[in-house]
């Protein structure tokens, strides 16, 4: 195994995922993970080559990391390299894809699943077979738009027609900065513009963050409501909940000031990132937002002997509901003054976390971050719906099934869970 460094530089990308990971990078405990991310969904979707929607970071392995540990990462930055990105609602085209058109794309003329491809023009018919030279992209936008991105004001717009025309142009002129081992075709050569002149706050987040599943998967589908679609091809087994670590969230508050906790499945953890958003509401509604290019660094923490059942996070404070933002110091002197009035004593410190749950829809995800709560901390189902109805909140990363909960957990529950030294850190920052 290479020796572990505290600055791990990546610059290879993957789709597939999981089972084991390789030892040519390796970060120590403390250490230092960083790479310009490629575009996540529509680019690798319009790549036959490319399996699973996602081009993500080789990923990492962490010294010490050992099935049943964690790992937290901490979001140090995310910053927008791309000047241009693409999104759309989908629309998948027959005969060019088996089962699942971001899994398994077929060339419907010469029948290679997988073809490679190469950029003639612009537009759907763009992308093309290398061996027959026909269009063969397996799905399009349904309604699609473009947008430039201005880094100075960290303002975005839709362009009109003749922008996005523009932007597909020089697209294809290899003018659109992607990283070098990028395999994919950015989604700006489709050049569409279904609708312009809305005006974007610019907000990254980053959307696949995590941990390596147990089994090799495409890292789309590395989350509960997207991993039973493999059973579609005959390409990957779908994997059991047990064996997948729901990095794939899509959660808006996990940008830059905010750590994620990851469960370990692997030797060395395999730690990634991509699918970097350059904003997005709550629930990706579209099933697809703004995917960029960004340079993106982040710090781990080995949390040994820490097993979770799927991610936890802890979100910049200023992110948070202000109803659930740690207390201030004036604030605790009232309520245990309150609370001592009818027979209380010490007053309880509390700190909000968010347990993600995933599930093949919003009702089963919202039923597993609730029993993933009780598994972390011991209490009840009960207990953990009132804690979470009057000091927490169900928030939605995607409406096909991946949800946070958030919860305000006393010092001594969070100290059972071994989370309560990495929460105070955090929030008394």
């Amino acid at each position: 195994m290479k020796k572990a460094s505290d600055y791990v530089k990546v610059t290879k990308y993957v789709s597939v995922i999981g089972g084991s990971v390789d030892t040519d990078q390796v970060c120590c405990d403390g250490g230092r993970i960083s790479a310009i991310t490629a575009p996540g969904c529509w680019g690798p979707m319009i790549t036959p080559k490319i399996l699973g929607g996602h081009e993500v970071i080789r990923p990492v392995y962490i010294e010490g990391a050992q099935p049943g540990d964690s790992i937290a990462i901490f979001i140090e930055k995310v910053q927008p390299v791309s000047r241009f990105c693409s999104s759309g609602t989908s629309r998948s085209i027959p005969g060019r894809f088996e089962g699942d058109p971001s899994v398994k794309a077929v060339c419907p003329h010469c029948g290679i699943i997988h073809p490679d491809t190469r950029i003639e023009g612009v537009g759907e018919e763009a992308v093309r077979c290398v061996r027959c030279n026909r269009p063969i992209i397996p799905q399009t936008y349904e309604n699609g738009y473009t947008v430039a991105y201005s880094a100075e004001s960290e303002i975005a717009v839709a362009v009109p027609p003749e922008g996005a025309a523009e932007i597909a142009r020089l697209t294809s002129a290899g003018e659109v900065f992607l990283p070098e081992d990028s395999k994919q075709h950015l989604a700006t050569i489709l050049g569409r513009s279904d609708f312009d002149g809305l005006p974007i706050r610019c907000r990254p987040m980053i959307g696949n963050i995590g941990c390596v599943p147990s089994a090799a998967i495409p890292s789309s589908k590395n989350t509960g409501d997207f991993s039973g679609s493999l059973e579609k091809t005959d390409l990957f087994k779908a994997p059991t909940a047990g064996q997948i670590t729901d990095a794939h969230m899509d959660i808006n508050l996990v940008g830059q000031g905010s750590v994620v906790i990851s469960p370990v499945l692997v030797e060395g953890a395999g730690l990634y990132f991509g699918d970097v958003h350059l904003t997005q509401g709550c629930g990706e509604i579209a099933g697809h937002t703004l995917d960029i290019c960004a340079d993106v660094t982040v710090r781990v923490k080995l949390l040994k002997g820490i097993r979770l059942e799927g991610p936890v996070i802890l979100p910049a404070p200023d992110e948070l509901n202000s109803r659930f933002r740690p207390f201030t110091e004036k604030e605790y002197t009232l309520a245990e003054e309150l609370y001592q009035c009818y027979g209380g004593e010490a007053l309880p410190r509390c700190y909000p976390i968010q347990v993600v749950g995933t599930g093949a829809g919003m009702d089963a995800a919202f039923h597993n971050a609730l029993q993933r709560a009780v598994q972390l901390t011991g209490l009840s189902l009960g207990e953990i719906k009132n804690r979470a109805t009057v000091g927490g909140e169900i928030g939605i990363g995607r409406v096909s099934g991946c949800v946070y909960l958030t919860i305000l957990l006393e010092h001594t529950v969070l100290k059972k869970a071994g989370l309560l030294s990495l929460t105070e850190d955090h929030y008394s920052k």
